[in-house]
């Protein structure tokens, strides 16, 4: 139940948040239909008469020309200026479409002079007809100018934005005057900064006393502070996203603004990339719970890929993201770095094959997290699987990092696959044992085999092989059925141990290594010269 409340919330404040993104992050688009000042006029205010009521500011927006504005807040600052200038023009006259001219070859028209900076529409270098840089400037100005007047006759004012809104209610006294900023832009400031670490506690708060105990109580592998620290996030995130949403009411000048804008929506992709990240975490420890209930050791493999590929996904969308927001041309990034492939390709081979190394291990599975492998001269436990590298746990404690790339055309010893672990050794015994006794020492070895669950009946050896040195030599060849080092280690103990009480039972002496020295008495008389 929990869970699945968090998973809505985590889509309801993602789905919101990616709401606000494009709705602030809208460029005004291009409108092919300003092909002369008729026209342009004619969008324009065709804008504010939409069949729902409420005004398409962007289509508004595409009428003037914002090209002096700074890229980040072009789009907020376009659509609050158009509101002010429908303001400004409902002021003014009613609109005769019959009136303006239709023809694009003017070099500019006038739409009035009556006010201190005259309302100008031309044609930009794309032949599209806008309302001038200059009268784009003036707009703000306008609108203080034409304040006190009234809505002309036949107008419908069109409602204004947020912004425009709050800045209409602050006192006259806090809306003159100021450094940079108006006197109320100033006190606003750090009313927003409080209410954005307020916005963190509380949100902090919420998750802490709803979702963190059932988390924790869910997930075994996930303790109490492990819980808060995946929610943690979503209280930077309710924080960065109330001081980004907040500047866009204040109406700032479009150069602090543009630089308040980038600054927050840095902070503001670094939260939500951070809360991605432990929402990651926690699919990562679900899964892993449920790998730990699973005899498919491939899962184990599988989770940290899984999300690290995820984390991968989420730092390359944020990166465009931002350059994108930033102004840069996402198209022509990528068809410059299709164009430059080749260099790119040679660049990052070593990565590639790396890569294709860690899906190499993915598909066809030549060892898992666990495993005892041998690669060349590299021998131990396998600890990790990454897009790069994996990492080998050795047997004198030492990690060793081994480039995925050499997995491709590796050689793989797999220890840890066999089902079988295989002894061979040998029991050596004295010379003076009778054969009766080695016959009998020998189906003896044969029968602990065949009366031991944990080893394999159908293939095994035992017989004297070896007329050593020192002793006689039975060959021991069995198998163990062990899953790891650790048990094969412990069940060779189990055997050896009652080979050797078989051996006292039957009197039979394990045989050490020994030298007989004869000593030859002479004569006394010296050997001839």
């Amino acid at each position: 139940m929990h869970a699945s409340f968090l998973r809505r919330i985590s889509l309801l404040a993602v789905g919101a948040l990616l709401a606000a993104a494009w709705f602030a992050f809208a460029q005004p688009a291009a409108d092919t239909s300003l092909t002369s000042p008729r026209e342009t006029m004619r969008v324009f205010l065709e804008a504010f008469a939409t069949e729902s009521g409420q005004p398409d500011l962007n289509a508004a927006a595409s009428c003037l020309d914002l090209g002096d504005l700074p890229f980040p807040v072009r789009a907020r600052q376009g659509r609050n200026l158009a509101n002010e200038l429908k303001h400004v023009i409902d002021r003014l006259e009613l609109v005769e479409f019959d009136a303006i001219p239709d023809d694009s070859e003017l070099e500019q028209w006038v739409f009035s002079e009556e006010l201190s900076v005259p309302i100008v529409l031309a044609p930009d270098s794309d032949g599209r007809w806008l309302f001038d840089r200059s009268t784009v400037a003036a707009i703000t100005a306008l609108y203080q100018e034409t304040s006190e007047r009234t809505v002309v006759e036949g107008v419908e004012e069109a409602p204004v934005t947020a912004a425009i809104w709050l800045r209409d209610r602050v006192p006259e006294s806090l809306r003159s005057g100021g450094f940079i900023l108006y006197p109320w832009q100033w006190l606003a400031l750090p009313i927003l900064l409080l209410l954005g670490l307020l916005i963190d506690r509380i949100v902090v708060w919420i998750s802490y006393g709803l979702l963190a105990k059932p988390l924790s109580g869910r997930y075994d592998n996930l303790d109490l502070p492990g819980a808060r620290r995946i929610l943690r996030p979503t209280g930077l995130l309710g924080m960065a996203a109330a001081w980004w949403l907040g500047i866009q009411w204040l109406g700032l000048p479009p150069q602090v603004d543009a630089w308040l804008d980038t600054t927050l929506l840095v902070l503001l992709l670094l939260a939500l990339g951070r809360a991605a990240f432990a929402q990651i975490d926690l699919l990562g420890t679900a899964l892993r719970a449920r790998a730990a209930r699973s005899e498919n050791r491939f899962q184990d493999q599988l989770v940290p890929f899984v999300t690290k590929t995820l984390k991968l996904a989420v730092g390359i969308f944020g990166a465009v993201f931002l350059i994108a927001r930033l102004g840069g041309d996402v198209t022509a990034l990528l068809a410059g770095l299709g164009l430059s492939g080749l260099a790119v390709a040679l660049a990052a081979q070593d990565l590639l094959k790396n890569l294709f190394g860690s899906i190499t291990v993915l598909l066809d599975r030549p060892f898992r997290v666990g495993d005892w492998i041998k690669i060349g001269d590299v021998e131990g436990v396998v600890e990790d699987v990454g897009f790069r590298s994996t990492r080998v746990r050795t047997f004198y404690a030492s990690l060793i990092t081994l480039p995925n790339a050499r997995l491709i055309d590796a050689s793989v010893d797999n220890y840890g696959a066999r089902q079988f672990r295989r002894w061979s050794t040998r029991v050596q015994i004295t010379y003076d044992t009778p054969p009766a006794s080695v016959d009998a020492f020998c189906e003896g070895i044969r029968q602990l085999v065949r009366d031991n669950e944990s080893m394999r009946k159908d293939a095994f050896e035992i017989h004297l092989n070896e007329f050593g040195p020192h002793a006689l030599e039975i060959m021991l060849y069995v198998f163990f059925l062990a899953p790891d080092w650790s048990t094969e280690l412990r069940l060779r103990h189990d055997l050896a141990l009652d080979i050797l009480r078989l051996a006292d039972r039957l009197g039979v002496r394990i045989a050490f290594p020994t030298q007989t020295i004869q000593l030859e008495q002479s004569s006394g008389e010296p050997p001839d010269a």
